[in-house]
């Protein structure tokens, strides 16, 4: 391309007039540089091959940044842990930098120093290689607002991203402050929350990546930006198209620039990394499909052309290959010697030299220390090929003690694995036979096998003990009869065929070449028979409890004995009943003949608010066209807790549950707006005094008619998801959503499950129908004369959460029908109501519906536990909740009524079988009540 464009450039040139031949020449000189250039930028711009490698996983949570050392050891910060965790270049743990608060940005500069940025702080704290503190950047603790990110150059400039005050501070070696760039705004030169820093010495470049404000509609909101400036600081030029796709940015993260100028950057939400040329033309991306990035963070990219990618929500450092990569892996990293003062020389040891890139691997090697001795020094190795380099030392001259030395193997194309090497120098040994204890007694009650014993053989002086042991019984065994100190023999005593009676014998051990060569161990056997009585006695029906000792034993409820039992001790561990304190566990020696008690009270916990009672009633206004989203918390008793918000401005009433969404030990209050045919499905969630947790909202589906809502912890990890099921008029569609600890808000847990063919929307529940501790999904179709088909039935799902947030799966554990004439669907809820510890499903009666009855109760296997008429319902349907609501252990079922337009918002509180515990108006309104109850704390 470049020969013919210039031919017709010299073709035009010599149609003109020799008299300018003097500006032809100037012409050519820089037609010829503008090809160059234009040459090797197309060079520049091609898109690198990328292969994924074993990421770095060892002891990660949650990589927040990556940093590499000259020696390309990797060094990772994890803000929610709040530490640094260095590995070799090959990925093993090397150490751990604990006590940090709220960790960042990290750096390494070439003289080894570390610099970690911490957000709780508010400062950049420099450590040495061995991480010992040396300094703080500038004024030090509160110098900074939210140091992100750090770079140093080779100069031993520190340049800090300040993400909060939207500057780049720049600091002498020493940590003294030089100078600083950047400022709010997004004109060029200005930042927005910049993100990430690399700097570029071959170019004279740095590369700034920052949220340029954007315009969006009426409003201003965040875009992306790459910006690029010279080693002072000055504005160069900058590229960025802010979107979702190919070339767009999302939210950057992480930049750097390798040695042809292309710019990597991280996209936590496209889960990418995109590739550009120094002039910020798209060429590629970088990502898994079997192993998707999640939250990519921190770049950093060593001179083995290795780029690594701190994905935050997979728990590890991703690695790969850009191009022609080497990597290298040593192993072991630790060897260890013994020898003798003016003895002979320990065998040589391998250490093995692994290629696992996909170009040559050149290296070198050696040793630090004088009497450490090397096979060879340097080498090349094929692909997927190794190396076995033998490993010595010489003992010629070294007196007695340990010597501790180092061997370092360098990659030519990038990293460094050091091998830590010890050397014992001892006098020649003189062994000295020991052995304890001197006796041992054994005892078999009923029959028991007596457990076995151990005898400690030691040389109690130097050198190598070599021993020998006998037994003068034939019930006496031992696990072995020769072995080298120090050592242990495990000694059985066999009871079979052996009656009521003692034994003894004599267990012989023999050293070789010591100065007491004869050990002796009497052993003797107790065989007996005795048996008695053990009692159990506590105060309520649910308790539960384990008895381990000479036997074990477990039971349950208020009174429980065993007879023959053997004599011996014995504990008892009392089990955990919702709502009250665990009684101590006790010990007691059972003799024979005899009976010992164990007596727990289980005493009801003190409730958790002024109310008294253990949980509270949470009502929303029912679907009326005049009633807005008005929210309320109620006792048991009827009595307001005094909480009142307004979670809607749309009409048609509001869905309500409860979970602890944020993990503070108090239930939230999650809403959604009613069936009206306008209400979007928005999901908002407020604290337990009515506050909005803004940053938690969110919206389920396109779909209108509002949502219906639920909560539950699948994954166990103390925060509660929340279940999202479509309104009416919708496909049954059923999302989960998760709080993301690093956000603090709520994120999709990659379920989208279509529970029904039907177009009515779904009703949604949470259950434990196997006392498992894991939570199951209930689904119904929502409300609608094309449930026919499907009418009253129940489906429970299983969430697989094992693959982490985004990745979250359902399958069908089972489904069956409950009362078939629940044509317009049922409303839904799910607690242990009568004391059986599985959890119960609840089911309403639809609207329209002539009913005989409300309310039908079933257990997991379908099986019907009661069915009774709540006289909520009138021709409308039921809405129901269960909650232990005196924190008796057993929950009550709380039902308001159904949606009616003449219902009246009226709450009951019944127990399984249908007894009515309490009513109470809640509302001044018709259209019935939504209802849920939950742990708010309200009234503390």
């Amino acid at each position: 391309m470049s020969d013919k464009l210039l031919n017709i450039y010299m073709e035009i040139k010599m149609k003109k007039s020799r008299a300018n031949i003097g500006c032809d020449f100037i012409s050519l000189y820089f037609f010829l540089c503008f090809m160059f250039l234009w040459t090797v930028s197309l060079q520049a711009a091609v898109m690198p091959d990328y292969s994924r490698l074993q990421p770095v996983t060892e002891n990660l949570t949650a990589p927040t940044a990556a940093a590499l050392d000259i020696y390309e050891n990797l060094y990772v910060t994890e803000s929610i842990e709040n530490r640094l965790l260095i590995y070799s270049q090959s990925g093993h743990l090397l150490k751990l930098l604990y006590g940090l608060n709220v960790p960042l940005g990290v750096a390494v500069d070439e003289s080894g120093r570390i610099f970690v940025g911490n957000q709780g702080n508010g400062n950049v704290e420099a450590y040495d290689s061995n991480l010992h503190k040396l300094f703080k950047l500038g004024s030090g603790d509160g110098e900074f607002k939210q140091p992100i990110a750090i770079a140093t150059s080779k100069a031993g400039e520190i340049y800090v991203v300040d993400s909060d005050q939207d500057l780049i501070k720049v600091f002498n070696s020493d940590g003294s402050f030089k100078y600083s760039f950047g400022g709010s705004g997004s004109s060029n030169g200005q930042f927005t929350f910049p993100t990430s820093i690399s700097i570029h010495e071959t170019s004279g470049e740095i590369i700034v990546v920052d949220r340029q404000l954007r315009q969006s509609g009426t409003e201003m909101s965040h875009g992306a930006r790459v910006q690029v400036f010279d080693l002072n600081g000055i504005y160069k030029r900058s590229f960025g198209e802010y979107g979702i796709g190919a070339g767009k940015l999302s939210r950057p993260v992480g930049v750097i620039k390798d040695e042809v100028g292309r710019i990597y950057v991280s996209d936590a939400y496209q889960q990418v990394v995109r590739v550009f040329d120094e002039n910020g033309l798209y060429i590629g991306s970088i990502y898994g499909t079997e192993n998707p990035l999640r939250t990519p963070l921190g770049l950093v990219r060593g001179k083995s052309n290795r780029l690594f990618i701190a994905s935050l929500n997979t728990k590890s450092v991703e690695v790969y290959g850009l191009d022609a990569y080497t990597q290298m892996e040593v192993t072991p990293s630790v060897l260890s010697f013994d020898g003798f003062t003016n003895g002979n020389n320990p065998d040589s040891k391998v250490v093995e030299i692994k290629n696992t890139g996909n170009s040559v691997l050149s290296w070198s090697a050696s040793a630090q220390d004088s009497w450490i001795t090397l096979s060879e020094s340097a080498g090349s190795i094929a692909q997927s090929e190794s190396h076995a380099m033998q490993v010595g030392v010489n003992l010629e001259g070294l007196s007695e003690g340990i010597y501790e030395g180092t061997v370092v193997i360098n990659a030519e194309s990038g990293g460094t694995e050091i091998i830590d090497i010890t050397l014992n120098v001892v006098r020649p040994p003189t062994p000295v036979l020991s052995v304890t204890p001197v006796s041992l007694e054994f005892t078999s009650l009923n029959g028991a096998q007596p457990s076995s014993q151990s005898i400690s053989v030691i040389n109690a002086g130097d050198g190598i003990l070599n021993w020998t042991a006998s037994s003068d019984r034939a019930w006496i065994t031992l696990n072995k009869y020769a072995g080298t100190a120090q050592d242990s023999i495990s000694v059985s005593a066999d009871i079979t065929s052996m009656t009521q009676g003692t034994y003894t014998g004599t267990i012989t051990i023999e050293g070789q070449g010591t100065t007491s060569d004869t050990r002796a161990v009497s052993v003797s056997l107790s065989v007996t028979e005795a048996k008695g009585a053990i009692n159990v006695l506590t105060n309520i029906k649910a308790a539960t409890f384990i008895i381990n000792g000479t036997a074990s034993y477990s039971g349950s409820g208020k009174n429980w004995q065993v007879n023959d039992a053997p004599a011996g001790t014995y504990v008892v561990v009392f089990g955990d009943v919702a709502g009250y304190e665990q009684p101590v566990s006790q010990g007691l020696t059972l003799e024979k003949d005899s009976s010992i008690s164990f007596t727990g009270e289980y005493i009801k916990e003190a409730s958790n608010n002024q109310s008294g009672y253990f949980k509270q009633i949470i009502v929303g206004k029912g679907p009326g066209l005049e009633d807005n989203g008005l929210v309320k918390g109620y006792n048991p008793n009827g009595t307001s807790t005094g909480v009142e918000f307004i979670a809607h401005q749309y009409p048609y009433g509001v869905n309500v549950a409860t979970g602890d969404v944020n993990c503070d030990g108090y239930d939230e209050i999650i809403t959604a707006p009613g069936p009206g045919p306008s209400n979007p499905a928005e999901i908002r969630i407020f604290d337990r005094k009515g506050h909005e947790l803004s940053q938690l909202k969110t919206t389920a589906f396109d779909y209108k008619y509002g949502a219906n809502v639920t909560s539950c912890d699948f994954d166990r990890d103390g925060h509660s998801e929340v279940v999202v099921g479509s309104g009416v008029n919708n496909p049954a569609e059923v999302k989960i959503f998760a709080y993301d600890t690093a956000q603090d808000k709520l994120v999709d847990s990659g379920i989208s499950l279509l529970a029904f063919e039907t177009n009515n929307g779904v009703r949604v529940a949470t259950t434990d129908i196997d006392c498992d501790e894991m939570s199951e999904l209930v689904t119904m179709s929502g409300t609608g004369k094309g449930n026919k088909s499907i009418k009253g039935w129940i489906r429970i799902w299983k969430v697989n959460t094992e693959k982490g947030v985004g990745q979250w799966s359902v399958s069908l554990v089972k489904e069956f029908p409950v009362e078939s004439r629940y044509v317009n669907s049922n409303s839904l809820a799910s607690a242990d109501i009568n004391g059986d510890y599985f959890d119960e499903i609840i089911i309403g009666t639809g609207p329209r519906y002539k009913k005989s009855f409300d309310i039908q109760v079933v257990n997991g296997d379908a099986e019907t536990i009661s069915i009774f008429n709540a006289g909520v319902a009138g021709n409308y349907g039921a809405n129901l909740a269960s909650g232990d609501l005196d924190g008796d252990g057993v929950a009550e079922i709380i039902a308001g009524m159904g949606s009616g337009m003449n219902n009246e918002a009226v709450v009951k509180i019944f127990d399984a079988y249908g007894i009515q515990k309490s009513s109470f108006t809640v509302f001044n309104s018709k259209y019935g009540v939504n209802v849920a109850v939950g742990n708010p704390g309200i009234g503390e």
